[in-house]
């Protein structure tokens, strides 16, 4: 046989699958990390809802805020999507993210929610610390205690890009 009529199987076909499989074990990894922090900071384990729900979703980021909803705990992930360090975010209420565009109308309905005790899911138009405007899916869910006494939320956050 020429070879110029060979064929060749490419090595990126399993390196491919190699990626896949890498990609989700270090998202498995990612979210490991995060509930121990967040299990940490709460000085109780978090229920095994929350834990599933955490290594669940796809998220670039988790912002964890207490009932004053002021950030208590960011995942290493904010600070890439925003720009923000860890130690900038902390204290800070989220809406420090929003700008001049972001929408007032959900806005409103996640201060509502909030102000509930419910959780939410919205998108709404965030601001990078370089002044670049992303869309933010946010999903925020409720964290009780032993007592069942709402404590924190719990964000996940994923940047919605442009396909």
């Amino acid at each position: 046989m020429s070879e110029a009529s060979q064929t060749y199987n490419s090595p990126l076909l399993s390196f491919d699958i190699y990626l896949e499989f890498f990609d989700n074990l270090v998202s498995k990894l990612r979210s490991e990390k995060d509930t121990r922090q967040i299990s940490s900071l709460l000085s109780e384990e978090l229920p095994e809802g929350i834990i599933k729900q955490i290594h669940k979703e796809n998220y670039d980021a988790l912002v964890l805020t207490n009932l004053q909803q002021h950030i208590v705990w960011v995942s290493q992930g904010f600070g890439e999507m925003t720009g923000y360090s860890k130690k900038f975010a902390l204290g800070k209420k989220p809406d420090f993210l929003q700008g001049n565009s972001t929408s007032q109308e959900i806005k409103n309905k996640i201060r509502k929610s909030l102000n509930g005790g419910l959780g939410f899911e919205e998108t709404l138009l965030n601001y990078r610390k370089n002044g670049e405007a992303y869309l933010c899916q946010i999903k925020a869910i409720p964290l009780f205690d032993s007592q069942n006494r709402l404590t924190h939320y719990l964000a996940f956050e994923t940047e919605l890009k442009a396909a």
